[in-house]
């Protein structure tokens, strides 16, 4: 009886550790689709202006405008402790109104955000825009990129819905010092003239972290 104890326990141990191990491959954020109905696995800052609301049979989260410089966003942060492989990051968005339905003839700038955070010490992070146009239709972006002799990274996707500058100049995102831009064009066409409402909320859907 006490052998088997000793066995049971060393079994619980190894199961545990397993259970520990981050996935080596396949999908890495938590609620990408959030089909939990809510914002689990997400970071939300300020949920006064975001809702995840049923829509088309799905579900979808809704970021309402907010001021310039206000810094709300919906973000979610990857930990990955073996962070060298082929990754493919996407998402939709669309103009919505706060049921997440389309809002025809109207166009939306999205500010999207991919940052990798090196905690290795061996090079400099990665900062891409992967900002683009939403319309009334879901158009989908996405990004693929391959990390090399790294390990010990974070990879966190940022949303936000803010207005314009009130001087219309853009700016480089916050915490950018240091990190290396990534250049190239997302996978979505956006039209061919951008009327950017700023005072319209956009959808987003099926946000995806692909590990190959």
């Amino acid at each position: 009886m006490k052998l088997y104890r000793i066995h049971a326990l060393r079994e619980l141990a190894r199961w545990g550790a397993a259970m520990a191990e981050k996935p080596t491959s396949g999908e890495l954020f938590v609620n990408g689709d959030f089909a939990t109905g809510d914002f689990t696995g997400w970071t939300v800052v300020n949920d006064e202006y975001m809702s995840v609301v049923p829509n088309e049979g799905r579900r979808v989260a809704v970021l309402k405008p907010v001021p310039y410089g206000a810094r709300i966003y919906l973000s979610q942060l990857v930990v990955r402790d073996r962070s060298d492989g082929d990754y493919v990051v996407g998402f939709w968005v669309r103009t919505s109104d706060a049921n997440g339905d389309s809002v025809p003839g109207v166009t939306r700038r999205t500010a999207v955000q991919m940052w990798v955070h090196p905690r290795d010490n061996l090079g400099d992070g990665l900062w891409r825009s992967m900002s683009g146009a939403a319309t009334s239709s879901w158009a989908k972006y996405t990004w693929q990129f391959s990390i090399k002799g790294r390990r010990n990274q974070d990879f966190e996707i940022v949303f936000q819905n803010e207005r314009r500058r009130p001087d219309g100049l853009s700016t480089l995102p916050a915490g950018r010092d240091g990190y290396h831009t990534i250049l190239g064009p997302n996978e979505g066409a956006a039209p061919a003239a951008l009327d950017d409402d700023d005072n319209c909320s956009f959808a987003v859907r099926d946000v995806t972290l692909f590990r190959a």
